[in-house]
């Protein structure tokens, strides 16, 4: 029986020393907050002592399951501000993975199947096949928590881009691969003969300051999202979703003119970036909207001679 006292995972992001909260309550990693809470649940039901059937030693070895492993992964996920850096957490160590080069040995068939097959929906569909197994009895529970950390590892370093929502509503994250680039361009077999993956380059070091700053937004909190945004641009001056996410944020502080020139930023670096072509008409016509303030009229010299 597997004893969470001696929790140890070989695979996926726990052979990196990295805590993968998702696998542990058996989650993709683009759950929104209340599907998290709905698992954590059921789990506490699942894993209470007092299960029918249990021995006194299964009954000690469910609650510590559920106390050294699924409540400390729900205390990080349940709060938006923990799980925002969180993820900003697997973005940085994904891009770090990225630069280094690492080849990434992939031991379970379906983690292999996955990365031929590299799509968010082949994704979820590979975890929510795994994930009603993982809690089916004591001794499985270990097995596949590390089926599913590698999963999640494959699905971080495969995308061509990185963005989870951290609020508490549903915004699945993109997972595309280059189309200049197939899987059999970036595996290679490793000296057990298994597979290996070479990951892309990262993109931006600003990625946990625009994952913070896209969490502020959700939470309609404009001055953190600029502050984040602020770092965000001196790390990574020429990404054009920094500006568009400070033209949003200027708008909604009523800063129209600044917002427009934040857009036309962006779109100068991007024509195609989403946001700025969303709202920059909208930031025109409501600076065209506001009238010019007249100036005021003063005659001779510090106002003297006025009628």
């Amino acid at each position: 029986m597997g004893k969470p006292e001696n929790f140890k995972i070989d695979k996926g992001l726990a052979s990196f020393g990295v805590s993968d909260h998702y696998a542990i309550l058996g989650l993709p990693l683009n759950t929104d907050a209340a599907h998290i809470r709905k698992k954590f649940l059921k789990l506490a039901k699942i894993l209470h002592p007092d299960v029918f059937g249990r021995t006194d030693e299964e009954k000690d070895t469910a609650t510590k399951y559920f106390s050294k492993m699924v409540s400390p992964a729900y205390q990080v996920l349940n709060s938006d501000r923990d799980r925002g850096e969180y993820l900003a957490t697997l973005r940085i160590f994904a891009q770090t993975q990225k630069q280094k080069g690492t080849a990434l040995t992939l031991s379970t068939e379906i983690a292999q199947k996955l990365y031929r097959l590299p799509h968010e929906i082949t994704y979820t569909q590979f975890v929510e096949q795994v994930a009603p197994k993982q809690y089916e009895t004591l001794e499985s529970i270990l097995e596949y928590t590390a089926t599913l950390s590698e999963l999640n590892l494959v699905y971080l370093m495969t995308q061509s881009s990185l963005s989870f929502t951290t609020g508490s509503s549903a915004a699945a994250p993109a997972f595309s691969q280059s189309p200049s680039q197939s899987p059999s361009q970036t595996v290679a077999q490793n000296g057990n003969g298994q597979p290996s993956v070479a990951p892309k380059p990262a993109q931006s070091p600003a990625l946990r300051n625009l994952n913070m700053a896209e969490l502020f937004i959700g939470k309609k909190q404009w001055t953190d999202a600029l502050k984040e945004l602020i770092a965000a641009e001196k790390l990574d001056p020429n990404n054009a979703k920094v500006y568009a996410l400070k033209g949003l944020v200027q708008m909604n502080q009523n800063a129209a003119a600044i917002a427009k020139v934040s857009f036309q930023k962006a779109l100068k670096l991007d024509p195609k970036e989403p946001t700025a072509l969303k709202y920059i008409n909208q930031v025109s016509a409501a600076q065209a909207q506001t009238p010019a303030k007249a100036p005021e009229k003063k005659g001779g010299l510090f106002g003297w001679g006025k009628k």
